[in-house]
This record gives C-alpha cells, sequence and structure tokens, in this order.
C-alpha cells in the first residue's frame, strides 16, 4: 500500500533520476527561475498602471541664485487685480442700493395697508345663518334626548 502514494506524488513532481549531480541542480534552478506569473486577472496591481502620483519637482527659474524670495506682480496683474476689486466694489454697491429699494418698497405697501385697513368692509354674518346655525344645534339636541 505504500508504493500507491509514491505513484501519486511522482506525477506531481518532476524526477532527475539517472542525470549527473551538477545536471540536476542546473535543471533544479531553470525550473525555479521560470515560474509562470498569475494571470492578469488575479493580480492586485497591474505592472502597467502607475498606483502612485508624479513626485512634483520644483521648476527651474530663470532669475538665478534668489528663488526663494517671492517675485512682486508685474504690472499687467496688478492692474487686472485692480479692475476685478472695482468690478466687485461696484457689484456690492449695487447690490445695497437693490436692497435699500426693496425695502422702500416694502414699508410704501405697509404704509398703504395700514391706510386700507379702516376703510375695508368687515364681514358680517347674517342674522339667517346664525338662526339656522342654532336651530340645527337644537334639532341635534333634541335627536340626543330622543336616544337616551
Amino acid at each position: 500500500m505504500s508504493a500507491q502514494p509514491e505513484e501519486e506524488l511522482d506525477q506531481f513532481f518532476t524526477v532527475f533520476d539517472g542525470s549527473s549531480p551538477e545536471d540536476v541542480s542546473h535543471a533544479r534552478q531553470l525550473w525555479s527561475s521560470l515560474s509562470l506569473l498569475p494571470p492578469q486577472e488575479s493580480r492586485l496591481v497591474s505592472a502597467d498602471i502607475h498606483q502612485r502620483l508624479p513626485v512634483s519637482r520644483p521648476q527651474p527659474s530663470s532669475n538665478g541664485p534668489n528663488t526663494s524670495a517671492p517675485q512682486p506682480p508685474s504690472a499687467p496683474a496688478a492692474r487686472q487685480r485692480q479692475e476685478e476689486r472695482r468690478r466687485y466694489l461696484s457689484m456690492a454697491d449695487q447690490r445695497r442700493e437693490i436692497l435699500a429699494l426693496l425695502k422702500r418698497q416694502r414699508e410704501q405697501r405697509i404704509q398703504k395697508e395700514l391706510l386700507s385697513v379702516a376703510f375695508k368692509p368687515k364681514m358680517k354674518i347674517s342674522r339667517e345663518l346664525k338662526t339656522q346655525k342654532t336651530s340645527d344645534f337644537e334639532t341635534d339636541r333634541e335627536l340626543v334626548r330622543q336616544l337616551h
């Protein structure tokens, strides 16, 4: 029974019977160097995909040795910033004017409402409606008495 497991194991292993020890060592080195890589789908990271972002390198400067000092803004850039600031200030002024106008209009509307309150007709409930309500109430009361 011990012969069967050995025969089964021989199917899975390469045996170098009858070869010189030098040939066996060369063959082992060859087979160990030819290990197959796993299929592309089973890898977590592909060799051709870079997983990291490129490292930023300092930009070469044309000014010379004093590269650490900040450069003053150029004249066109300063003018552009000044124009943007003027534009934003004018937009802020326009917004304030619009809000003031809306506030004035609201106050005028409130004043008109207060003036017109005195002249609005008041809702009067007609006597007929009141009597009808009371008669309905009385009939309901009578029906409840009859139940007892």
